[in-house]
């Protein structure tokens, strides 16, 4: 039995896929709140860049969990953490305090208008 040689292997991420219960909606939010820039928005989804994909589903959105928080969707990289932190607060945006990992860095959890975990790491 001969196998094939893989030639190529994924290159770069073509989109991160989060579901919302109205695309929207979302698009609007994580175009002003995070800085994503909108694309093409449809009311089944939304392209918006850097790689983002916005796909509607059934609200409410279930994510899977680990002690009964729930797993991060996606995670970016911000240049300074306290001051983005302190954006999203004073917006009202649902944050978790940051955390010092030590030599892995710091990072905190925020949440979109579906409940989705986004993890946010201050860029090295």
């Amino acid at each position: 039995m001969s196998h094939k040689q893989v030639v190529s292997k994924i290159s770069k991420i073509c989109f991160t896929y989060i579901p919302v219960a109205d695309v929207r909606r979302s698009a609007i939010w994580y175009s002003e709140i995070l800085g994503f820039q909108l694309d093409l928005v449809f009311d089944s989804h939304a392209i918006l860049q850097p790689d983002l994909q916005l796909l509607r589903s059934d609200a409410p959105v279930t994510q899977n969990t680990l002690d009964d928080k729930p797993l991060p969707r996606t995670a970016y990289f911000c240049d300074n953490i306290v001051e983005f932190h302190e954006y999203l607060n004073e917006r009202g945006i649902q944050t978790e305090e940051i955390i010092d990992e030590g030599e892995c860095g710091c990072h905190f959890e925020l949440y979109d208008p579906d409940g989705n975990r986004i993890t946010v790491w201050l860029a090295k």
